[in-house]
């Protein structure tokens, strides 16, 4: 499987694939730039100046562009002048990438590159900054109404202390829109002190046990065609092993996403690498099904076990389909005019192989398909699906299997679930703890609209265009657009994200990674905290996750075991020099409020119990309530663990706990009056639990880690 990855990707064509991987262009363009004549030479030097600046040569970039400027400096036609000002734009951005490599990469810190910027996260380096606003300044004198270029202009008088002050009022993001009431304390990363902050791409991750020793460890992969995939062991003494040499991983590259899942029920959470999404008839990258062998090693089973495809694709879930107690595989594939490419199902044979019959079971919709979450809209045990759409509808698929016959229906939709148009990331959750399943939809930039553009035009003008779509399950199949009544309003252009409780309240809240592949997409991530189901309170700035590198997928996992979630974020851009370290917010919240981490094993449900629904039910305030939670459904660009760590408020124990398994026989058991502050573990069909031998375990910060 590794050698015919390889084969594929060193037979790619450099030409289609030069938007990302950059490499390629600069291996030819300097044989092009000799033979062409003058009027094409020009051209072929910008190109190579992007191409550098896209391969993290920024010093060469610059002084390309500076050349070019020289050269037609006195030419002074509307079709040159408008090539200047581009070319300033990119030397703008630049200088800009100049100051982040080397202050926020080479001189990392905690609180590099989080806005507001505090004194910490300050360029003690001042000229790239200082460079940029200089062309930044013209560049708006020219064109007062170019809205990344206004953008920008904010974030780099931040990056050197001057914001507000230094940036002219009808330029500046009002300083009120950083501003929150939250009480909730800051969160700190500590992903390099513990060695797990990997600088690469954007990728996936999984959060989870893979060694089952009870404590949750690191899978992080990086889109770069070359990117090694890691594998951190958490040692469950506060630190974290890197345990990739021995694994048999090595030389296992790429994946824009992970997802996690024990297909051959043997115990070993097992995942795939998904490959491909966004490259088209150049995404023609098998995905990888990496098996478990339950010993510390890994295994490429994809072409054995039946799942080996070549379509390009960054989503797919776990699922029992048909409850027959395995878990079945969904993947959601990227069609384009240049070429169609039908969606997957891949039912488990329960012999460690899988059949596509994904033409006889309904699921065979195309488009160009960025997430696909999964969930129980109708609370029959079978899950459904909901397919974001980046260029066309989005799409609805219920579950109407009968026996061993998997099928699902997409017809007679809610018609208001088919926005927004340009989406990405989905899930779906319970948001309200009223028993049914709710849908979120994040919305994306498009070429009209950039990250930059759509912020600015949000914290000037109150324009909302592309905000996320919250959608309220009302029952019989109908739902409610809730987003801007729930607080949910402004534009966050999403590519990872993810569900958890930070404040172990019994709520989920959710975190967005957001940007694009441009430079000038540098907006902050976003984190929603849930107030009781009423509304979500933006906790970004107040809690210090307004990161402003590129974020992609989100795992929220309790790493140290002492009950709250803790959160690991993958970081870097789709530009093979676009590299950042990745995040691991430590939660300091502590427990202000009760909780219980609950593992499920599955015995004729699947093992890793994935689609096993828990519902908690405690008494808080002289009031009875429950908490809902899907166990292995999360965000469709995320990679939370399949422990379930759920928070209880202020409840003094629970009252009850029901699992509703995920098999065919509908199944339940039951737990009356169980102690809080506890992990256990649940066996499907026995009428007891166990108390984990777990313990809590403290994390050991070590500043000689390096990126």
């Amino acid at each position: 499987m590794i050698s015919r990855y390889r084969k594929i990707v060193l037979e790619l064509n450099p030409e289609k694939i030069k938007d990302y991987f950059s490499s390629k262009v600069l291996m030819t363009i300097d044989q092009e730039i000799a033979a062409a004549d003058a009027d094409k030479k020009i051209e072929l030097v910008v190109k190579k100046a992007v191409a550098l600046l896209n391969n993290g040569r920024t010093e060469e970039c610059i002084k390309i562009i500076k050349s070019v400027l020289s050269q037609i400096q006195n030419v002074n036609n509307k079709q040159v002048q408008d090539y200047k000002y581009e070319l300033n734009k990119q030397l703008a951005i630049a200088y800009m990438r100049k100051a982040e490599q080397e202050n926020c990469l080479l001189n990392h810190n905690d609180e590099s590159c989080i806005i507001p910027f505090s004194k910490k996260a300050q360029h003690k380096l001042k000229e790239g900054a200082e460079k940029s606003i200089k062309i930044l300044n013209s560049l708006l004198s020219e064109n007062s109404t170019d809205k990344e270029t206004q953008y920008l202009l904010n974030i780099a008088h931040m990056t050197i202390g001057s914001y507000p002050s230094k940036v002219p009022v009808e330029f500046r993001i009002p300083p009120s829109y950083f501003d929150s009431k939250s009480d909730l304390p800051k969160f700190k990363d500590i992903a390099t002190k513990l060695g797990v902050g990997v600088s690469q791409l954007s990728g996936g991750t999984c959060i989870d046990d893979f060694n089952n020793d009870g404590y949750l460890d690191i899978v992080v992969s990086s889109w770069g065609l070359d990117h090694q995939i890691k594998y951190f062991e958490n040692d469950g003494n506060g630190g974290f092993i890197d345990k990739t040499n021995g694994t048999g991983l090595i030389g296992v590259f790429g994946g824009l996403n992970l997802r996690h899942g024990d297909f051959n029920n043997d115990g070993n959470l097992d995942f795939i690498i998904l490959r491909g999404a966004w490259l088209e008839s150049s995404g023609k990258l098998p995905n990888s099904l990496i098996r478990n062998n339950g010993d510390g090693t890994f295994t490429d089973v994809t072409i054995e076990s039946g799942v080996y495809s070549l379509f390009p694709t960054q989503t797919a879930v776990w699922a029992d389909f048909n409850l027959d107690g395995w878990i079945d595989l969904f993947i959601a594939n990227e069609s384009t005019p240049n070429g169609i490419n039908n969606c997957e199902l891949f039912i488990n044979k329960q012999d460690g192989t899988f059949v596509n019959e994904y033409k006889d079971m309904g699921v065979n919709v195309a488009g160009y398909f960025k997430g696909v979450a999964v969930g129980d809209i109708n609370n029959d045990r079978y899950p459904d699906l909901y397919l974001s759409n980046f260029f066309g509808r989005n799409v609805l698929m219920v579950n109407e299997t009968k026996g061993d016959k998997v099928k699902f229906n997409h017809e007679g939709n809610d018609p208001s679930l088919e926005s927004p148009k340009f989406s990405f990331s989905t899930w779906m959750f319970d948001y309200n703890n009223d028993g049914r399943d709710d849908i979120f939809v994040s919305g994306y930039s498009n070429p009209e609209s950039s990250p930059a553009t759509l912020m600015m035009n949000y914290t000037r003008e109150d324009q909302n265009k592309n905000r996320p779509s919250l959608f309220k399950n009302q029952g019989s199949g109908r739902f409610m657009d809730v987003s801007k009544r729930m607080g949910i309003n402004e534009p966050a252009t999403t590519m990872g994200c993810n569900i958890g409780d930070l404040n172990n309240d019994g709520f989920l809240d959710f975190y967005l990674a957001t940007g694009n592949p441009n430079y000038y997409s540098i907006v902050p991530n976003k984190m929603y905290l849930n107030k009781s189901g009423k509304f979500f309170e933006d906790i970004t700035y107040s809690s210090g996750f307004g990161h402003i590198q590129k974020g992609h997928a989100v795992g929220f996992g309790d790493f140290d075991m002492d009950g709250d979630q803790d959160i690991y974020t993958v970081m870097g851009g789709a530009y093979e020099g676009d590299v950042y370290s990745n995040l691991l917010y430590e939660n300091p919240i502590g427990n202000q409020n009760n909780w219980i981490n609950i593992k499920l094993i599955g015995e004729k449900s699947n093992t890793s119990a994935i689609g096993a629904k828990i519902v908690i039910t405690i008494t808080e305030n002289g009031k009875q309530r429950k908490i809902y939670h899907n166990v292995g459904y999360d965000a469709s660009f995320g990679g939370n663990s399949l422990l379930a760590e759920l928070g209880v408020g202020s409840a003094m124990k629970v009252d009850k706990i029901e699992v509703l398994w995920p098999i065919a026989e509908l199944t339940t058991s039951s737990f009356d009056d169980v102690d809080i502050n506890q992990n256990i573990v649940i066996h499907e069909g026995s009428n007891t639990f166990e108390i984990s031998a777990v313990k809590k375990s403290t994390f050991v910060l070590n500043d000689s880690h390096q990126h």
